[in-house]
């Protein structure tokens, strides 16, 4: 992310985009410290992005009361009506307003990040079709260890390349969520001079990603009480167990085995993902070849101890709990549903034992 606030401020609207939460903060932070503007200023707005983009312009073309510019703020953008942010013009603000766009993080599974990811780029053609100012709040591919270790140099501290792996992997290679658990390992290490791969695991909060990928892992190597464990951390609560599986479990498996699937096609092959060869049993989405590094050793890894029929098996599994949590097929508790998931995923994944 390279932001110059001065110039950035030249415009009277910005959005703040991109997929790292920390950059956007500190993009916010760098903007409102730039231009004078406190939490409790008489002269700032608050909105959330479901609501009538109209409003938003109305309070931001208000004349500014105690201050040079009447500063509005949009958290959460991308739930807006893109459709009616078109119809409304961006254009006509005063030099004196500043309306800040902010396309902060969603959840959901793969079909709404697509659905968000597609309303992401239209926010951004709009803004600067309108003249406005787009900061895209990425991290360059790779550049998320340098991050990692400059912030702890701050600290007078250093990191191990295996521990930098492990932070990288338990925080689903997000540049923003590594970075947040720094503090936390500073503290950690007390008078320690350099972060260890055991620091790491016990005191970063991974991840659901990774818990995801963990739960596979284990099933796959044969540890069913891990898997279990791996389970019960993802739904958090029993009770709420129904909702876990449709929100996250249950997406989050399906797409790691389908990822596992395309590793294997690799293997089979001899070849990397991103070799031509294999292209054609990729699927768009997701497609391995387009994943990070750790997503990809990840399902490499899971690929060699099983086999496409194996995968496949796990996948109708994963199907046949969506249908009985939906009351399609027969099943007892949310819980025992899932549980039983992973028993049966897990005697799917076990080497048979050849018969003579």
């Amino acid at each position: 992310m390279k932001l110059d606030p001065e110039k950035a401020l030249a415009a009277t609207v910005i959005l703040l985009s991109g997929e790292e939460s920390a950059l956007r903060r500190v993009a916010l932070e760098k903007l409102l410290e730039t231009a004078g503007v406190q939490a409790d200023d008489f002269d700032l707005q608050n909105f959330e992005g479901d609501t009538d983009p109209q409003d938003w312009l109305a309070a931001a073309g208000t004349t500014p009361f105690l201050a040079e510019r009447r500063v509005v703020i949009v958290r959460h953008v991308l739930r807006g009506d893109l459709d009616r942010a078109k119809a409304v013009s961006f254009k006509g603000l005063p030099d004196s307003a500043l309306l800040l766009l902010i396309a902060d993080e969603e959840s959901g599974d793969d079909d709404r990040q697509r659905r968000l990811n597609t309303a992401r780029k239209g926010w951004e053609k709009l803004i600067s079709t309108a003249g406005g100012h787009v900061v895209l709040c990425t991290v360059p591919a790779g550049s998320a260890k340098g991050l990692v270790r400059a912030e702890l140099t701050k600290s007078d501290l250093k990191i191990t390349e295996r521990a930098l792996d492990v932070l990288s992997e338990m925080c689903a290679g997000n540049a923003s969520r590594a970075l947040e658990e720094v503090p936390k390992l500073v503290a950690f290490v007390g008078s320690e001079k350099t972060v260890q791969e055991s620091h790491i695991r016990e005191v970063v909060m991974p991840a659901r990603e990774w818990n995801v990928f963990k739960l596979v892992d284990s099933v796959v190597e044969g540890d069913v009480a891990e898997g279990l464990r791996q389970l019960r951390i993802l739904v958090g609560s029993p009770a709420k167990a129904e909702d876990a599986a449709f929100r996250n479990i249950l997406p989050q498996l399906s797409r790691s085995l389908r990822l596992i699937w395309q590793a294997r096609v690799c293997a089979d092959a001899g070849v990397q993902p991103s070799s031509p060869a294999v292209q054609s049993a990729m699927l768009s989405k997701p497609n391995l070849a387009t994943e990070q590094d750790f997503v990809k050793n990840k399902a490499m890894r899971a690929a060699r101890r099983i086999n496409l029929e194996q995968i496949a098996a796990m996948l109708q599994l994963v199907s046949d709990a969506d249908s009985q949590l939906k009351g399609q097929l027969p099943s007892f508790s949310a819980m025992e549903t899932l549980e039983q998931t992973v028993l049966k995923m897990a005697e799917v994944a076990r080497p048979k034992v050849a018969v003579h």
